[in-house]
């Protein structure tokens, strides 16, 4: 007899380029992946980013944690950092290829649009 792992099917967009995100068709994703996020049919989606598939949870209801790596857009560009924390009024942050360290102040990183934190990345859905 085989068991068949439960399932949900999700949004999925394609990164065509820094300014361009085109609709794809919803991808079937198993439901252990994603059962523990609030209304996870809305707050969770599929990023396909060059060869890679990335598993993206909104923010919010999501918050990033340390060492979260998140995606946003600002000024029509899209991004990623990592999220180190918080000292005083700023926001620790690393670029998205681990190179640089910064602190910003909390008001940029709040005018940015953070569209959810980094869940799972893999080659293949």
């Amino acid at each position: 007899m085989e068991r068949k792992i439960p399932t949900v099917f999700l949004k999925a967009y394609e990164l065509i380029d820094e300014n361009t995100m085109d609709k794809l068709d919803d991808v079937e994703t198993p439901l252990m992946l994603v059962e523990e996020i609030e209304d996870f049919k809305e707050n969770v989606f599929w990023v396909k980013i060059r060869n890679l598939w990335v598993l993206i949870g909104k923010i919010p209801p999501l918050k990033p944690s340390p060492e979260d790596i998140v995606l946003f857009r600002e000024k029509g560009q899209w991004g990623l950092f990592k999220y180190l924390g918080e000292e005083e009024d700023k926001v620790v942050l690393r670029d998205g290829k681990d190179e640089r360290t910064t602190r910003v102040p909390k008001e940029i990183v709040e005018s940015l649009e953070l569209f959810g934190k980094v869940l799972r990345v893999q080659e293949k859905v």
